[in-house]
C-alpha cells in the first residue's frame, strides 16, 4: 500500500485498483509513485490524489513510447528477414528481434541486416516509413497525455499554494498573538484579535 511521509494513502490503494498491465511490474509502478508523492512533497489527500494521477500519465506516456520502440523493431526485424535467401532466413527475424529489444547488434545480426541490402540506419528509417500511420496515432495519445498532465500539474500548485496559505496564516496569526501578548494585551483581546485575521 502507497504510504507518504506523513502517512496519507493514495485512494487506489485504500481501494485496492491495479494500475498495471499484464509483463509491467506492479512493484516498480508502487516504487515510482512513492518517489514522486515524496519528489513533490504531496502530505494531503487531495495532493497525494493528483500526485498520482500525474504519475498515472507519466505511465501511460512510457508505455506509448515503449509501444513506439517496439512497433519499429519489430518491422526492422521483419524487414532484415524479408530480404534474405528463404532457406537462409530460418529463426533470422527472432533474433534480430531480441538483438535489437535488447540493444545488443551482434555480427549476426548485422549479417541479417546486410543480407536485406540494408545498414542498420537505412533499414530503421524504411521502418518508420512504413509504420508512421501508427507511430502518428501514438505519438497523438502522447500528446493527449502531456496535456491531460499539464492540467493537472496546474491543479497540484493550486492544491500546494492553498496549503501553503493556511500555513503562513496560522504562522502570522501565532507572531501576531506572542507580539500583543508582549505587550501585555489581555488574553481575551488576543484571542479576539487572532480570530479577525482567520
Amino acid at each position: 500500500m502507497t504510504t507518504n511521509t506523513s502517512g496519507a494513502r493514495s485512494l487506489s490503494s485504500l481501494l485496492g485498483m491495479v494500475h498495471t498491465l499484464p509483463g509491467e511490474s506492479q512493484e516498480q509502478y508502487q516504487l515510482s509513485l512513492a518517489a514522486l508523492i515524496a519528489d513533490l512533497g504531496a502530505v494531503t489527500v487531495l495532493q497525494v490524489y493528483l500526485a498520482e494521477k500525474i504519475h498515472d500519465c507519466l505511465w501511460w506516456i512510457h508505455r506509448y513510447e515503449a509501444e513506439k520502440r517496439g512497433v519499429l523493431i519489430a518491422r526492422t526485424a521483419y524487414l532484415a528477414d524479408k530480404g534474405n535467401h528463404a532457406s537462409l532466413s530460418y529463426g533470422k527475424e527472432e533474433h534480430a528481434r531480441n538483438a535489437l529489444f535488447s540493444g545488443t547488434l551482434d555480427k549476426k545480426t548485422t549479417q541479417i541486416i546486410a543480407g536485406a541490402h540494408h545498414t542498420l540506419e537505412s533499414i530503421q528509417q524504411e521502418a518508420m516509413a512504413d509504420r508512421q500511420p501508427e507511430l502518428m496515432l501514438l505519438d497523438q495519445q502522447i500528446a493527449l497525455q502531456v496535456k491531460i498532465l499539464t492540467g493537472l500539474q496546474r491543479a497540484y500548485e493550486v492544491a500546494f499554494s492553498r496549503k501553503l496559505h493556511v500555513e503562513r496564516l496560522q504562522l502570522q496569526n501565532e507572531l501576531l498573538r506572542r507580539d500583543l501578548e508582549g505587550k501585555g494585551v489581555a488574553a481575551a483581546e488576543v484571542q479576539a484579535e487572532v480570530q479577525v485575521h482567520e
